[in-house]
């Protein structure tokens, strides 16, 4: 069972990490659309799944209920499409500071909700309708307000690496194996921009605090590969113990690597 959720939340995430490999113009479209499917990640939300859906076939039946979840998905995502064509056009907004970012989460948020209206034509509001003009810019301005303060002004926000490396907790638990034969893969790059940074340290000192801190950052994820394959090496009886023997030695020549540094910035942070 562990194994299905885990999977199912590796879909997920592969579907998120999709918006790298499409052109920049339409990133902010295709997040807008698919970040609705994050309610759907961990345990919280296969049961918030599991309660909509029993809901809804208690309400409407085995087959109205589902396709009606289906449909308010589909139109959801539709309209979070349409909210992030609006946030990418907005993009400079953010060069005026917090106001500039609240402004675009604002607008952003008004333009779903009148997607979601347009498109839920049987819905209790439609854009003659004042009352949702009111109701709509309120809960914008202070859903905006609310964002603005959580994660673009608070100390709280994940780095990208700290945002990756808790993506990948996940995707460490579903399927370890994969995981370190995608880091097998980037060995070579990680090879090439060592020796990049060792020629450049000659001339730039500098450098060899770059050269630390991609050690120190390959040295991370080996840690966190390891620790996925050990779990489930316990579990298939060594099914894994030639991937720990290859993982392990590799972490030993980044160590070795780490100790070859000079001193004053081998044993300082970057």
């Amino acid at each position: 069972m562990k194994d299905i959720l885990g999977s199912f939340d590796v879909t997920l995430y592969r579907l998120f990490d999709f918006e790298i490999r499409i052109p920049p113009a339409l990133r902010s479209p295709y997040r807008g659309a698919v970040v609705i499917l994050g309610m759907l990640l961990g345990i919280r939300g296969k049961i918030l799944l599991i309660a909509m859906v029993v809901a809804l076939v208690y309400i409407l039946g085995p087959w109205q209920g589902p396709l009606l979840l289906l449909l308010m998905t589909t139109i959801a995502m539709a309209a979070g499409g349409i909210a992030g064509a609006v946030y990418g056009v907005l993009h400079p907004l953010p060069r005026a500071g917090d106001f500039g970012v609240w402004f675009r989460w604002a607008v952003t948020l008004y333009v779903y909700f009148a997607a979601l209206t347009v498109m839920f034509s049987s819905g209790p509001f439609t854009l003659k309708d004042p009352a949702f003009h009111w109701i709509a810019a309120l809960c914008s301005i202070l859903i905006a307000f609310g964002i603005v303060l959580t994660d673009d002004r608070g100390s709280s926000r994940l780095s990208p690496r700290n945002f990756r490396l808790l993506q990948n907790r996940v995707l460490l638990r579903a399927a370890p194996r994969r995981m370190w034969h995608a880091t097998r893969r980037k060995r070579a790059r990680y090879e090439a921009r060592r020796k990049a940074l060792e020629r450049e340290a000659e001339k730039r000192p500098d450098a060899w605090r770059s050269l630390r801190l991609l050690l120190t950052n390959l040295k991370t994820d080996l840690l966190h590969v390891r620790g996925g394959l050990e779990r489930a090496n316990r579990s298939h009886a060594g099914a894994n113990a030639d991937d720990l023997a290859d993982v392990d030695a590799w972490i030993e020549r980044v160590n070795r690597q780490l100790e070859s540094l000079p001193a004053e910035f081998g044993t300082r942070d970057p």
